[in-house]
């Protein structure tokens, strides 16, 4: 099964971000990534992303798209408006065959305003949800939620193995582990560069994993930070 990087364009309400974070603990995906200002998470937000509050603190920010995408081999935008100038449109049929062992990202605009012409251009695709009623616009987050349904739905019988690392962002992970030896005093292991990383990463694609046993290494790697943070506000 091949799931998406779920990317935001400025988004405009705390609540459907803090929602879209539940979504991504509900189907096991990366981080969820924003193109825009840093928010500050608040009650809203956090309310919303009920049992999912520690996606909020894994929320990746960037300030241009050619960053938000360089690891992701393609992305697809979202919208309704159709024209010469609103990129090329492909159907759900379409985007299962494209998206088969691929990196990909689903962008989805400001609630208000949609993905704007800039960001359309640099999108390799447009996915219309071709709905059958009136009401064409969806809300954010019911939106993400609908996608996600459409991409799990006709894969989930198929898939006989156990959650692994590999469904997790793995290259933000073990960023995150280097920075973490490095505050333990560990990336010179064995007088070898990154061994220490190296050695985390073998171990753990040995043996699987859930989304519960990365979040307790966010957590066990947060809290190394804000000790190590404390102790030198002390000194």
């Amino acid at each position: 099964m091949s799931l998406p990087v779920i990317i935001l364009e400025n988004p405009k309400y705390f609540g459907n971000v803090g929602m879209i974070c539940r979504l991504v603990a509900n189907f096991n995906l990366e981080p969820l990534r924003i193109l825009g200002n840093q928010l500050e998470a608040n009650f809203e937000m956090k309310w919303m992303a009920h049992g999912a509050k520690q996606e909020i603190e894994k929320i990746q920010y960037y300030t241009n798209f050619e960053e938000c995408r360089r690891d992701l081999e393609f992305v697809i935008g979202t919208g309704m408006i159709h024209g010469r100038d609103r990129g090329d449109f492909i159907s759900f049929e379409e985007l299962s065959v494209k998206i088969q062992q691929k990196r990909y990202g689903i962008i989805f605009g400001r609630e208000d305003l949609g993905l704007k012409k800039s960001t359309v251009e640099l999108c390799d695709f447009m996915l219309d949800f071709c709905l059958p009623g009136n009401q064409k616009s969806m809300n954010l987050s019911h939106a993400v939620a609908f996608l996600l349904g459409k991409i799990y739905q006709p894969t989930r019988n198929f898939s006989t193995q156990k959650p692994n690392l590999h469904f997790v962002n793995t290259n933000y992970f073990f960023e995150y582990s280097k920075k973490i030896f490095g505050i333990l005093g560990m990336n010179q292991f064995h007088k070898s560069e990154n061994l220490a990383v190296k050695r985390f990463k073998t171990i753990l694609e040995k043996n699987y994993l859930t989304q519960g046993d990365i979040n307790f290494l966010y957590k066990m790697f947060r809290n190394i930070e804000e000790v190590y943070s404390r102790n030198r506000e002390k000194s």
